[in-house]
């Protein structure tokens, strides 16, 4: 587009004459009521008058500043899904900015919310959730001063601030309070004839976290509300709607139908991309191997995934649950049980992990600890339905092995209210022998379409798992084996007698099923108790 004939009743034919008029704060302004729609289709002419304003009036207006960065990566990067580039000079402009804002002396409502937003991003760039959320906090009620009555006179970048809020709380994995911040986000976007940009990004986020929890009812309704929204700019389209985007993965995924999440997955990228919402986009992929016979492959891209990402941001919050679990379930699939057990020891008894924590023993055979630790993270959980099916499963399994099948039946009867008829997802994890008897004993409801995908669906785990549980003393004696050197080097070492070392070898030898120290050595690597290990977060 030519700079010098802005297209007429457009933002860029209204910055044209600001700009003859040598009005700059009627320029910042423009670009704060059009803020992420102001380059569409005319980046090249925005950019172009952007550059006439005077370095010293740009400098002074940070709106200005953001906004040819905008423009710029609009023009520059129209054809590219990889915003790198974007969010790296964004993140750049937020660390030089946000030295300048003192949120309990700032009196510009423009200024706080731009420059506060953007030093919350640049914070999560680096890690710092945190800190971030306080300096959301602290805009939050500088704003509510300046802003008392933000219904008759709104705010600049309406809904930005809490949408920001949402998705830092969002990778904190404080679910709750991303969501109470996106609903608030999409209250104050909604009326917004041109800045509706946080309310399309809040709702696509809500439905990101209800599919990643399991809720599909309230997932649906929150695509719902997405979608009524007009469309996004084109540059920004991706960044604002791939939270939607991962809501109707999932809904693919729980469907069992893996042609249309093939299709939606080009979309959203394999969690290797910078967009912030990676961890769910990884839950996602992890998942979409575990069900299609390719755990090794998808624990392979985990490596992937964890390594195109900042340890600050792979090593805390929804990242590294979701690179947890999906290491644990991948291993346990790929049948080492003692690899996925030392994950789940290493993490801790914490309730997002209890899914696999219970599979495994109950693949494992141990179904009284099966069902035991489901019944803890059905209690932990507070009635998460994606872990709840799972787990209810579980529980019922273990009770059918036992031959228990009253109990199964009872706990089969609390699934319909958890699913819906035409997710199979969870149904496929039970082992097929299991569940065609767990389809006897109960009446789950099942459409057509799911019924002739579940009869289709292939074990996802193997009917058992070893586990060689060592206790603290024996894995310290299994370590100085390893090293070659004498028994009573060892007791030395260990501060024990060589009574006791032998003791606690013929321990490990008969738990190995060994009779040598080379073959326990050997055992003892094969089993992953020995050796490198490569851990997600």
């Amino acid at each position: 587009m030519d700079a010098a004939r802005p297209v007429p009743g457009t933002p860029v034919t209204r910055a044209r004459e600001l700009v003859d008029r040598k009005d700059w704060d009627g320029l910042a302004t423009l670009c704060d009521q059009y803020w992420l729609a102001l380059p569409e289709r005319h980046e090249s002419a925005m950019v172009a008058l952007l550059e006439e304003v005077p370095e010293a009036e740009f400098a002074a207006r940070p709106s200005l500043l953001v906004a040819w960065v905008i423009c710029y990566h609009a023009m520059v990067d129209q054809d590219s899904r990889d915003r790198r580039p974007f969010l790296r000079q964004y993140m750049e402009l937020g660390t030089r900015l946000a030295g300048s804002l003192d949120p309990e002396r700032e009196s510009s409502p423009a200024n706080l919310i731009l420059i506060g937003t953007l030093a919350m991003i640049t914070l999560r760039g680096q890690g710092r959730f945190e800190e971030a959320e306080a300096r959301g906090q602290r805009v939050a009620e500088r704003l509510a001063v300046l802003h008392p009555l933000p219904a008759v006179e709104p705010a600049p970048r309406p809904g930005w601030l809490a949408m920001q809020r949402g998705l830092t709380r969002s990778l904190q994995a404080d679910f709750d309070g991303a969501a109470e911040q996106y609903r608030l986000a999409h209250e104050q976007a909604r009326a917004e004839p041109t800045a509706y940009f946080a309310g399309t990004n809040a709702t696509a986020n809500l439905a990101m976290i209800f599919a990643h929890l399991g809720h599909h009812e309230t997932a649906r309704k929150w695509l719902d509300e997405h979608e009524s929204y007009p469309p996004s700019p084109r540059w920004a389209s991706t960044l604002l709607e791939v939270g939607a985007t991962i809501a109707r993965g999932w809904d693919a995924l729980d469907r069992y139908d893996f042609t249309r999440f093939d299709r939606i997955a080009e979309a959203t990228g394999d969690g290797t991309e910078s967009f912030e919402v990676w961890p769910f986009i990884a839950a996602l992929m992890a998942e979409r191997g575990l069900h299609t016979g390719g755990p090794a492959q998808a624990l392979a891209h985990l490596s992937t995934i964890r390594l195109s990402h900042a340890p600050a941001l792979t090593g805390q919050g929804a990242a590294r649950q979701v690179l947890l679990r999906a290491e644990a379930e991948l291993l346990i699939a790929l049948g080492e049980g003692n690899r996925a057990l030392r994950v789940l020891t290493e993490a801790g008894p914490v309730p997002w992990l209890a899914v696999p924590a219970a599979r495994l023993r109950l693949l494992a055979g141990d179904h009284e600890a099966a069902s035991a630790l489901a019944s803890q993270g059905l209690w932990a959980m507070r009635a998460v339905p994606r872990d709840t099916r799972q787990l209810l499963l579980i529980k019922a399994v273990a009770a059918v092995r036992a031959g228990r099948t009253e109990e199964a039946a009872g706990l089969l009867a609390a699934l319909p209210a958890l699913r819906s008829p035409h997710e199979v997802l969870s149904l496929a994890t039970v082992p097929p022998a299991e569940r065609e008897e767990l389809l006897r004993l109960a009446r789950i409801p099942l459409s057509d379409d799911a019924a002739a995908r579940l009869a289709t669906a292939g074990p996802v785990y193997p009917e058992r798992v070893t586990l060689v549980e060592l206790t603290a003393r024996e894995r310290a004696v299994l370590a100085e084996l390893a090293t070659g050197d004498t028994t009573p080097d060892i007791a030395a070492r260990l501060v024990v007698s060589a009574a006791t070392v032998r003791t606690q070898v013929q321990s490990i030898y008969r738990k190995l099923g060994v009779s040598s120290r080379k073959d326990a050595l050997l055992r003892a690597r094969e089993l992953g108790l020995l050796g490198y290990e490569v851990h997600c977060g």
